[in-house]
């Protein structure tokens, strides 16, 4: 489908094919809903649309360092140039393809974090920024849930003896303190849309929830069941600490030195987050020296981890390979939360799920 009907110019809809969309009908959706509000389309392959390794490899360097930090997608930024909407999953949308662009309305993201795009600049276009809030919540809370879990009672670790045709159950590292859920103190530090999930799902474990996030209202965090409490004061308090926060200027680094401190040398503490969140020197120096209990990690500040990172000699952390947003079908419902944003723009005007607000 092209932006052209009958020799009439269509307004237009730029969609990017990256390893996400390939296989799938996430793309001949969009295009449908575009044509029947009567928009043009223009697929646009990524760079590494046909690599999962290679797309994953500047995905990362992306994510660290801004969409003008990979290889520039001429293609891409030719075919915003008259486009209203552009419609990406993972690949990023350089600074040249804003400001070169004439008629653009808004940047939709199939993710929750918008590292695919220079924020600030497009506010200063006017660009909207929209994402997709909520899209991993479930995947990304069940795995939260699961690795919690693994890190108190010993799953992988008793899963490495056993392959070692080793059935000992004692002598882990937490022998003293492998303890239930029931009745412990955790703490969740940000609680949107994933930070809630696991809240509720720590309730049904029937613990005690500790919530950390100023940008939360405490009243509805309390009618919930909720303890809203200061950081350094959940720090204290909680036998177990998942960090939920984006990564922000104001979020980075916020468990440090510190917070550390002030831990139950028993707690552990779970990041399926950001790694930025956690300042690495506080949180190695804890683990090393046991100043806690230990740790769940599904993000670190190398990825990969370089071949000498003392991880792999530490009988405290569990580690997992960035795998807490993926599931079979978590794709599919980021393309219908898209879906929804853009019916709703096609029939009102009006965006929902707007990150740079100021634009509004």
């Amino acid at each position: 489908m092209d932006s052209e009907r009958g020799g009439v110019r269509m307004k237009k809809i730029v969609i990017i094919n990256d390893v996400n969309t390939v296989g799938n009908d996430s793309i001949s959706r969009f295009q449908n809903l575009a044509e029947e509000y009567g928009y043009g389309t223009e697929v646009v392959d990524d760079l590494c649309s046909d690599s999962m390794e290679e797309f994953s490899k500047w995905f990362l360097k992306m994510e660290q360092e801004g969409p003008d930090a990979v290889p520039l997608n001429e293609k891409l930024i030719e075919a915003i140039k008259d486009a209203e909407i552009v419609i990406t999953a993972m690949s990023a949308i350089p600074t040249k393809a804003i400001n070169g662009a004439k008629a653009l309305k808004a940047v939709c993201i199939m993710r929750s974090g918008v590292e695919n795009i220079n924020l600030s600049n497009a506010t200063q276009k006017r660009v909207k920024v929209i994402n997709a809030p909520g899209r991993l919540a479930v995947p990304v809370s069940e795995f939260t849930v699961g690795l919690m879990i693994a890190e108190m009672k010993n799953i992988a670790r008793s899963n490495m003896r056993v392959l070692d045709h080793d059935f000992s159950d004692d002598d882990f590292c937490n022998t003293n303190y492998t303890v239930n859920l029931k009745g412990k103190n955790v703490g969740i530090i940000g609680c949107g849309a994933i930070g809630a999930r696991v809240a509720k799902i720590m309730k049904a474990f029937e613990a005690n929830v500790l919530v950390y996030d100023p940008f939360c209202d405490s009243k509805n965090l309390e009618s919930q069941g909720y303890t809203v409490m200061e950081l350094n004061e959940l720090c204290k308090e909680a036998d177990v600490i998942s960090m939920h926060f984006r990564l922000t200027p104001e979020t980075k680094g916020l468990l440090g030195k510190e917070q550390f401190a002030l831990m139950k040398p028993t707690a552990v503490l779970i990041n399926t987050a950001r790694a930025g969140l956690v300042d690495e020197e506080a949180m190695m120096d804890a683990l090393i020296n046991h100043k806690i209990g230990g740790a769940g990690l599904d993000v670190w500040h190398q990825e990969p981890l370089p071949e000498n990172h003392p991880f792999y000699t530490m009988d405290n952390v569990t580690l997992t390979g960035h795998l807490a947003g993926w599931s079979s079908n978590a794709f599919e419902m980021t393309v219908d939360i898209m879906i929804q944003a853009l019916k709703h723009y096609f029939e009102t005007g009006e965006w929902v799920n707007v990150v740079n607000k100021e634009v509004l």
